[in-house]
């Protein structure tokens, strides 16, 4: 077997994309390997978990060239699980957006692609124009299309046949690419989600409200038990126009959020409410995102608080440590119960929080040993735990499969089978120089 030895050392790297959050092992990405190609992984897939990213990306090191190139073929394309597909991608440093502007040229943008259709037929589509480096459709968090993605070919001439062919198609619509410099992205969007209305607020007033910002294209004016709340979607009458509308929706949103009155009525309760509208999962991924961004603002100034009486109050406790810097919040766990077992104790200042941890700790409180300790994000304790028992099982995974793999690499080596066959014709003699022998070498008589 051919082994990469390239002068920097360089490892045979796949690169695994758009992997579901809620299945994505390395156990779960070898034998998946192992099923479609019969590799085992000797080294554990190195699995990115981040909170605020919609998907778990990969990096598989497959150190052999000619089942590395095998992997890149069978895992371009795949699904760990029905309706969630995932891509892998070799190494390649051009596509790591770190010069965006020397492959520029091989790059299209395709629009109007069919909702249900996959990113294969996307490849086999474009690939008559030339051969395709890499191709993207963009997922929602829930593993639909969003009907748009990339497609980078090997040289910027195919790229070129794509555009003369299909710049004004019905389906996958190839455009020029046009990369943005990252200080000037922003989300694109043409519909908003608004809430927090005035009480007495109608559809005819929220449309006037909406359309000092541009032509509101619909408008969705609704009530429930918690108040009003309207979508609204903003574009041109111009359909080739697709900046007008996401411009709107920007100037919109900029201007109303957050607005403490509306057409000079006050906002008691909440402050209005105007944002991108999102789908329901995209919703609470932007709500967690928010959540964990405030509590890492937070955590440096709060403390986890144990081993205090049961029967311990509030105040017993806010006296115990308010000596060390001024209070914003205290609550004791579980809140439902006469038994408290814990307690986060959040101070104003992150050097006070510290003196109180330093000073109290392993203290004596009406025979109890206090046990304190810096809040940890419990999100990303999961994360962490989640690694941990990743690691683990893919352990488990390269026992099983250890002993199996070596005698499948042994079968495929020349020379074992070289000598095997050595073994094998020279068994009639072994076995003639093993037939037993009579007293003084003499032959038994059977």
């Amino acid at each position: 077997m051919q082994m990469i030895n390239s002068a920097d050392g360089r490892q045979n790297y796949l690169y695994v994309y758009d992997l579901p959050k809620d299945i994505a092992t390395s156990t779960k990405l070898a034998t998946h390997l192992q099923e479609k190609t019969g590799i085992v992984l000797s080294r554990i897939p190195q699995i990115r978990r981040d909170i605020n990213r919609p998907f778990y990306s990969a990096i598989m090191t497959i150190p052999e060239e000619d089942k590395f190139q095998q992997a890149c073929k069978e895992l371009r394309y795949f699904e760990l699980a029905e309706g969630k597909p995932s891509r892998a991608l070799p190494y390649d440093n051009d596509l790591l957006g770190s010069n965006p502007q020397k492959i520029v040229d091989h790059n299209i943008f395709v629009r109007k692609i069919p909702k249900d259709m996959s990113p294969k037929a996307l490849e086999e589509h474009f690939s008559k124009y030339g051969e395709i480096k890499s191709l993207k459709v963009s997922l929602n968090s829930d593993h639909t299309s969003r009907g748009y993605g990339f497609v980078c070919f090997q040289d910027p001439e195919a790229a070129g046949k794509a555009l003369d062919a299909d710049s004004e198609a019905d389906v996958n619509q190839a455009i020029k690419y046009q990369p943005r410099d990252k200080r000037d992205f922003r989300r694109i969007y043409n519909n908003i989600y608004a809430k927090n209305f005035p009480q007495d607020f109608t559809e005819a007033d929220v449309k006037a409200l909406f359309e000092k910002y541009g032509r509101v294209e619909s408008l969705s004016f609704e009530t429930n038990d918690k108040g009003s709340y309207a979508f609204v979607c903003y574009n041109s009458e111009d359909k080739n126009d697709r900046e007008y509308g996401p411009q709107c929706a920007e100037r919109a949103v900029l201007e109303l959020h957050n607005a403490d009155e509306v057409n000079g009525i006050p906002l008691t309760d909440k402050k209005l409410y105007v944002k991108e509208a999102l789908k329901k999962s995209d919703r609470e991924a932007e709500r967690l995102r928010d959540t964990i961004k405030y509590k890492n603002s937070k955590k440096r100034c709060n403390l986890y608080v144990k081993g205090f009486p049961e029967n311990i109050t509030e105040m017993d406790l806010k006296a115990q440590f308010e000596v060390y810097g001024e209070i914003e919040s205290l609550r004791l766990h579980p809140t439902d119960g006469d038994k408290k077992l814990y307690a986060f104790v959040c101070f104003k200042k992150p050097d006070e929080a510290s003196s109180a941890k330093e000073k109290l700790h392993n203290t004596v409180m009406k025979d109890k040993t206090l046990t304190i300790n810096h809040y940890e994000i419990k999100e990303i304790r999961q994360l962490q735990n989640e690694a941990t028992e990743d690691k683990r099982g893919f352990q488990q995974f390269r026992q099983q499969n250890s002993q199996s793999a070596k005698w499948t690499d042994l079968a495929n080596q020349e020379e074992l089978q070289y000598y095997l066959k050595l073994l094998i014709e020279s068994m009639p003699m072994l076995m003639k120089q093993q037939k037993p022998q009579g007293p003084m070498g003499q032959r038994p008589n059977y």
